[in-house]
């Protein structure tokens, strides 16, 4: 077992990141979506800011201007995300359609930096494409639902940030980026929140349980054990691995939301799955 240490802890990571979207619609129930968080970032940041405050003191203006485009990013992507969060009512369509940004990154990487994909990615985008198109019952895209709608630009913002993550985190320390990116998400979030939502006068224990379990297991601890196990698992088997977030999204879905798998989603999540796994699978055999 000691020689899969990094496939196992990847593949928990998958678990607790499907898990995060579970323990985030229950914290909204009480909570201002943005102002949620605010909080949880804001704090999961600070938790990190002890161990990182040394390599931020010591980044240039360049290093600090690629860290808060990062850092950008994600904020975009997480407010968009948990906006879809807020109108949904399950989550199968949205888990699949966040999971297109794998795809739309090559993309955008080819568009801003000139990377240009691997030959098989163009047969992954139309399998996705496909997939798409069964996932919204067969009808044209421009009439989406205003979640999935949400869950496709939140897909498109992820793929931005991943570019981005991609470009310059070998120029930035790890944690230092880690703790500007979950500040830039914590500072974007609470403004909108102040500006914007109304809060409760009395929110309950267990939402603020939720809210724990949000920042320290979600979150900081789910970073590192990304962290840890990525070091420890070759580039193809951590991006196999990586594809399960959706399916136990889905799975999570069925049982603590009660939603109907139809066979629309189930063709289209499953042309979106095959759609990522011929993507990835040159990276796992180039790794081996």
């Amino acid at each position: 077992m000691a020689k899969y240490q990094g496939e196992l802890a990847l593949f928990w990571v998958t678990l607790l990141a499907a898990f995060g979207w579970f323990a985030s619609k229950f914290a909204i129930a009480e909570l201002p979506p943005a102002g949620f968080l605010a909080i949880r970032f804001g704090v999961a940041a600070a938790l990190f800011l002890p161990f990182s405050h040394g390599a931020i003191r010591s980044l240039n203006r360049i290093q600090w201007r690629h860290a808060l485009a990062v850092g950008g990013a994600f904020s975009a992507n997480i407010f968009l995300w948990i906006q879809a969060i807020t109108h949904s009512q399950h989550f199968g369509e949205g888990a699949f359609l966040m999971s297109l940004s794998l795809l739309i990154a090559p993309l955008l990487s080819w568009l801003l930096f000139g990377n240009r994909p691997i030959p098989m990615f163009w047969l992954s985008l139309a399998l996705a494409i496909l997939g798409v198109y069964a996932l919204n019952a067969g009808k044209p895209l421009a009439q989406f639902s205003f979640s999935s709608g949400l869950f496709a630009a939140s897909s498109l913002m992820g793929a931005c940030f991943f570019v981005l993550n991609n470009q310059y985190a070998k120029n930035v320390p790890t944690l230092a980026l880690a703790t500007v990116q979950l500040a830039c998400a914590g500072v974007v979030c609470g403004a909108y929140s102040l500006l914007f939502e109304s809060w409760q006068s009395a929110v309950s224990v267990q939402t603020w349980l939720w809210v724990a379990v949000s920042i320290l297991l979600i979150t900081n601890f789910r970073y590192f054990l990304q962290t840890w196990g990525q070091k420890l698992c070759p580039i193809g088997n951590a991006a196999m691995i990586m594809i399960l977030e959706p399916v136990w999204t889905v799975l999570l879905s069925v049982w603590l939301l009660n939603e109907i798998l139809t066979w629309q989603k189930i063709l289209g999540g499953s042309l979106i799955l095959l759609a990522l796994v011929v993507y990835r699978v040159p990276l796992k055999m180039r790794s081996t």
